[in-house]
C-alpha cells in the first residue's frame, strides 16, 4: 500500500515533486502500510491519471474504505502532479535551466492498477496479476512502459534544497498547508491494527490458514505469506506463483477480504464520527489547493 514516490526518477527530489512533501515526511507518514502489510522497499504506489472499470476478478470486490475520502490517495496526487510540473519548469526556466521534458504519454496512465485503492492492505487480490507475477508488483504499478525522462545534474541541483524549484513549487501551490490529513492517516493505521484483534478477523484468518495447509503451505495469515516472498528477485519463482495462487484461492473460498474489510469499515466509521470536524477541515483545504492546481493547468504556466 506504498505511495509511489517517483515522477521523473527515484531520487528524493522527484519524490518531493509528486508527493509535495519532504522525503522524510513520506517515510514517516502514519498511513504508511500497517505492520505486516506489503514489505517496505519492495512495493510502491503507482502513478496514474485515470481510472478504468475495476477488473471482475478482484476478490469479492472490496469497497473503498471510508477514511479514503479524507486521505491523499494516488488518484488525488495524480490530479495535482501536472500543476506541480508546470511550476517546477517555470522555476527552472527563470534560472536558465532547461525544463524537465515529460515523456510519459497519457496512454501509459490509462490503466488504474489499484481500482479500490486498498493496495496490498490484505495482500494481493487481483487474480490475473497474482497468477502472472505472484507477490511481485505488476509493471502497471510503476506507471506503464514509458521510460521516465533523464534529469541532468544541473536540473537536479536546481530542484533540490530549501530554495530549489521543488520547494518553490510546493510553496506556491500549497504554502504552509498540507495536502494530507494526519488524523485520517492515524485512523487508517488504527483501524488496520485493531482489526487484527477482532474475533471475526481471527476466525476467518484461521480458516484461510487451514485452507493453505490443505494445499501444502504453512502460513498463519496472508500477510505472512506476502512477507516471506523473495521480492528482491526480478521475477517470481515457480514456487512463489504456486503459493500466491493458493493464497488467492483460499481468500476467495473463505471470504476473507470482505469479512476483514467489514470490520475495518466499522472501526473507521466510529473514528471518523469522533474526528469529523478536523477531517472536513483538511478536505476543504485540499479542495482549495486542487482548485488552484486546476487553474495552473488551465493557464498552462
Amino acid at each position: 500500500m506504498h505511495y509511489v514516490k517517483n515522477i521523473f526518477t527515484t531520487a528524493c527530489a522527484a519524490a518531493t515533486l509528486l508527493a509535495l512533501s519532504s522525503c522524510a515526511a513520506s517515510e514517516d507518514s502514519p498511513d504508511r502500510d500497517p505492520p505486516g502489510s506489503a514489505p517496505t522497499g519492495n512495493a510502491q504506489r503507482p502513478p496514474h491519471g485515470g481510472r478504468t472499470q475495476p477488473p471482475l476478478d478482484i476478490e469479492t470486490n472490496p469497497l473503498p474504505l471510508p477514511v479514503q475520502k479524507y486521505l491523499l490517495t494516488p488518484s488525488k496526487m495524480s490530479e495535482i502532479r501536472p500543476a506541480t510540473t508546470i511550476l517546477v519548469n517555470a522555476c527552472l526556466r527563470k534560472r536558465n535551466v532547461p525544463p524537465i521534458r515529460q515523456t510519459t504519454s497519457a496512454a501509459s496512465h490509462q490503466n488504474y492498477p489499484d481500482p479500490y485503492e486498498v493496495g496490498r492492505r490484505y495482500g494481493p487480490i487481483v487474480k490475473v496479476d497474482i497468477l502472472t507475477y505472484g507477490y511481485h508488483l505488476p509493471p502497471a504499478w510503476f506507471g506503464g512502459t514509458t521510460a521516465p525522462p533523464k534529469i541532468s545534474a544541473q536540473q537536479e541541483a536546481a530542484m533540490n534544497g530549501p530554495s530549489g524549484c521543488l520547494a518553490v513549487a510546493r510553496r506556491e501551490l500549497i504554502g504552509n498547508h498540507s495536502l494530507d490529513s494526519p488524523v485520517a492517516r492515524q485512523i487508517s493505521s488504527k483501524s488496520f491494527t485493531e482489526s487484527l484483534k477482532d474475533p471475526k478477523v481471527k476466525a476467518v484468518t484461521a480458516d484461510w490458514s487451514a485452507c493453505m495447509t490443505k494445499k501444502g503451505y504453512s502460513y498463519t495469515d496472508p500477510l505472512q505469506a506476502l512477507s516471506k516472498a523473495d521480492l528482491s528477485s526480478p521475477k517470481p519463482s515457480v514456487r512463489e506463483l504456486r503459493i500466491a495462487a493458493a493464497d488467492y484461492s483460499c481468500k476467495v473460498s473463505t471470504n476473507l477480504i470482505s469479512t476483514w474489510q467489514k470490520i475495518e469499515i466499522k472501526i473507521q466509521d466510529k473514528e471518523i464520527a469522533k474526528h469529523l470536524p478536523a477531517l472536513e477541515k483538511a478536505n476543504a483545504q485540499r479542495a482549495r489547493i486542487m482548485a488552484k492546481a486546476d487553474k495552473i493547468i488551465d493557464q498552462g504556466r
